[in-house]
């Protein structure tokens, strides 16, 4: 992965969406769950806002900076029911823990973007398969779009418009299009408006593909592996819906055809 120019502006970008990202522990099943993993936990805040919630689940997090994993394990306290690891997804497949749950969250575009691309999302996904139990849960939450049909050439050029109207904007459009291709389509644009915010942290966050996987392409990977999907659902996070409509006059109508943030579980077949 590349370096972070700011990791704790990075760590607190993180942080906060906390409560929205904690609505994952609505997918945890209600019984029978006693080992977590948390899969690119950072400086472990959701993996310990759970383990709060939890106390009576052990929850391991893992990530592949030993700077965010030092700070994670400087937050443990007086919690018995935690710990924070550096390393690869991978390389726990040798090792016979199991877990009842397996966590991406706003960890998966990542993995793409400094790995190997879609290979490096269908690895992890096979490793958490591998490392959960029978009948154990994965759940991913991430910017995730429908490969749905664009909106008309017409009414895409006019949210473009709205988008270049915005003081400053154009240089981050023109770089994002340069690498991304030209936002003409729903989903360029909705990528786009997902991104720009970020400016402060642009040479890192304008490269990173944040939707490079759909939620069609995770059903075909979840459906190789032999998972059956549960529950999907996109949705657009409060607080960005009004920072759009704020920044380029965009009416609810027009926010109604944009998306900041997917869910899926899927659950690994066998009895627990």
């Amino acid at each position: 992965m590349d370096s972070i120019n700011n990791p704790q502006l990075y760590l607190e970008r993180m942080s906060k969406p906390l409560q929205e990202k904690l609505k994952i522990a609505r997918f945890l099943p209600e019984s029978g769950v006693k080992k977590i993993l948390d899969v690119g936990c950072a400086d472990g805040t959701v993996t310990l806002a759970l383990a709060d919630m939890y106390p009576e689940v052990d929850l391991v997090g893992i990530d592949l900076s030993g700077e965010f994993v030092k700070i994670a394990q400087d937050r443990i306290g007086e919690r018995k029911n935690v710990r924070f690891e550096k390393g690869f997804l991978r390389e726990r497949l040798a090792n016979p823990e199991r877990f009842d749950v397996v966590l991406f969250c706003s960890v998966l575009h990542e993995f793409y973007s400094y790995g190997e691309g879609i290979s490096t999302i269908v690895k992890a996904l096979a490793d958490a398969h591998e490392i959960l139990n029978p009948g154990g849960t994965l759940i991913i939450r991430d910017m995730i779009l429908y490969n749905y049909a664009s909106q008309s050439p017409l009414w895409v050029k006019k949210m473009r418009e709205k988008v270049i109207a915005k003081e400053g904007i154009l240089p981050l459009l023109t770089d994002f299009e340069s690498y991304f291709g030209r936002a003409d389509s729903t989903k360029n644009l909705n990528h786009f408006l997902l991104k720009y915010l970020y400016a402060d942290n642009w040479e890192r966050e304008g490269r990173e593909n944040y939707v490079p996987v759909s939620f069609e392409e995770y059903d075909q990977i979840l459906g190789l592996l032999g998972m059956q999907v549960l529950f999907q659902r996109s949705s657009t996070i409060p607080y960005l819906k009004s920072k759009w409509q704020a920044d380029f006059d965009l009416t609810e109508a027009e926010l109604e055809s944009f998306r900041s943030t997917g869910i899926i579980v899927a659950e690994k077949l066998g009895k627990r």
